[in-house]
């Protein structure tokens, strides 16, 4: 495999790229502590918030933050809030304004609040940051972040990584030991779904959870809902979802598509196929049913599987979750999604209360530099790597100081306080070549294959809205969220609610705005191609 090619993993908000999952939290303390970028013995301070995933600890002293102290004489103030936490911490320091110097947002919150004065309107340093604009040009995309023609946000952008989705796994080694075919549509997932609980009646054969931001009820819906030939919401949870089939935003539940996933669903959870506590699993109590061998099947971040075999191989050499072709549903579709390019929905802001913004605008520009890049992705050259023959290898000293802990890469990221999940704006996950198994580059492999056949596709992200537009989506949302999540989980949970209640859903969903929710998507993404 040729390790230059560059590659992509990407999450959304929503969907996050993560290959092996593990550690625990350690949350931090307050974070309401804007415009103390002022100058220490000549230093530039700056208070810097994030959301701390449990696969990787934030390290207040790592070696990203004394190396930046060292080369660029900025002293980060790290202020990191379990992610489970994060969403409403945050949207409490927006509404007060008193975020911190630099704050972690969602490309949502840069909608809902850029009108505020909150954040610093970026537009006018653009020229003044020639990494930055780089990287602009490179990823066009980023155009659909702007806000009436302002750019607020430092985007999450790639470098170089992996490609992972919403892929179906399953334990293959259950499936040889019960004498089963591997799955190719939706209808035999189901029987086969059913066969293992037969076999292991105490099991919940199919979990799911909530995570990047979406409910469970949403991050359950959105792949199968897709694969049966509609969908749900977009990364940021509004109830529309761009299709590449019609190449428009559309409405899930108006399509008979849509309901025969719901009522695929409603099917497994009354026969007890799917985790009955899929509204409230989180990524900790979904990771544990997966690993213990209470449940045997997920259709989410494909990477997870990885370490998934890690911990059940302690105990059972012979066990193994492995990735099965795209399954069919119903009329021959058959496609996934898989992350989207980069972290666009992501961006860092800063605050409109900062001393020192030319300062703070001159070290976020070297961040997406190469040696900023390199410092915040990779660890710092001939210590953690080395680069030989163009090809990009650890040092021996940096594989066996982590071989040997429960999930190495991202032991490692946590100490080096490098990668997406770390201090990283524009990075390069290529230390995580050396810690993977082989099934995972495979996979990586096959999943950008299927995109380039056109059976997997990448969740888009919202196009520029404006204010007119912006305000009456929050309107729109607070009327539509609610009921439409509530009624989903009736439809799924309760046994007759999909034939009685439906059509009367579809009309309160009406009344409530959906096709007026629709036309906004749309109207922005028409501008957008025009």
């Amino acid at each position: 495999m040729n390790r230059n090619k560059k590659r992509r993993i990407s999450g959304s908000a929503a969907a996050l790229s993560l290959f092996l999952i593990g550690g625990t939290l350690a949350g931090c303390g307050d974070s309401n502590n804007s415009g103390n970028s002022g100058s220490e013995d000549g230093a530039l301070s700056l208070t810097w918030m994030r959301y701390e995933h449990p696969s990787q600890a934030i390290v207040s002293d790592s070696k990203a933050v004394r190396e930046i102290e060292k080369r660029q004489n900025v002293k980060l103030n790290l202020q990191s809030v379990p992610q489970s936490n994060y969403d409403d911490k945050k949207k409490t320091l927006i509404a007060t304004n008193t975020i911190p110097d630099v704050i972690l947002v969602k490309q949502d919150d840069i909608q809902n609040y850029s009108d505020t004065g909150v954040f610093l309107d970026l537009t006018s340093y653009i020229d003044q940051m020639p990494n930055f604009k780089k990287v602009l040009e490179e990823h066009p995309e980023v155009k659909n972040n702007y806000i009436d023609g302002k750019l607020f946000g430092f985007p999450l952008v790639t470098k170089w990584d992996l490609q992972a989705g919403q892929i179906p796994m399953i334990r293959m080694d259950l499936l040889k030991k019960n004498n089963l075919a591997v799955p190719t549509t939706y209808d035999e997932l189901y029987e086969t779904m059913k066969k293992l609980k037969e076999a292991n009646p105490a099991s919940f054969p199919f979990a799911s959870r909530a995570a990047n931001g979406l409910t469970g009820t949403e991050n359950l819906i959105n792949p199968i809902a897709f694969g049966f030939g509609s969908g749900y919401t977009t990364s940021n949870g509004t109830k529309v979802y761009y299709d590449p089939a019609t190449m428009r935003y559309e409405f899930g539940p108006y399509s008979d598509a849509f309901k025969d996933a719901i009522s695929w669903l409603h099917k497994l959870y009354s026969e007890k196929l799917l985790d009955q506590d899929y509204t409230t699993a989180t990524s900790q109590t979904w990771q544990e049913k997966l690993n213990s061998g209470k449940s045997f099947y997920f259709q989410d971040n494909n990477g997870f599987g990885n370490t998934f075999n890690t911990i059940m191989q302690q105990q059972d050499p012979e066990a193994k979750f492995d990735m099965i072709p795209v399954l069919e549903g119903p009329g021959g579709v058959k496609r996934n999604l898989v992350y989207s390019l980069d972290h666009l929905s992501e961006s860092y802001v800063i605050s409109t209360k900062v001393k020192n913004p030319d300062k703070v605008i001159a070290f976020i520009d070297w961040m997406y530099g190469e040696e900023g890049t390199n410092i915040t992705s990779l660890g710092v050259e001939n210590e953690d790597y080395v680069i030989e023959n163009g090809e990009f290898k650890l040092t021996e000293e940096a594989k066996s100081k982590y071989m040997d802990k429960p999930v190495p890469y991202y032991a490692m990221q946590s100490d080096l306080g490098t990668g997406y999940l770390g201090l990283a704006m524009h990075y390069d996950d290529r230390p995580n070549i050396p810690f993977q198994a082989p099934d995972s580059l495979a996979w990586s492999d096959t999943n950008l294959k299927n995109v380039e056949a056109g059976i997997n596709f990448r969740f888009t992200n919202d196009p520029p809205f404006n204010k007119e537009e912006r305000e009456r989506l929050k309107q729109l949302r607070t009327e539509l969220d609610s009921f439409i999540t509530s009624n989903m989980d009736k439809f799924i949970i309760k046994d007759g609610a999909l034939e009685s209640e439906w059509a009367s859903f579809i009309e309160q969903c009406k009344a409530k705005g959906a096709d007026e929710l629709l036309k906004i998507y749309n109207d922005a993404l028409a501008r957008v191609q025009s």
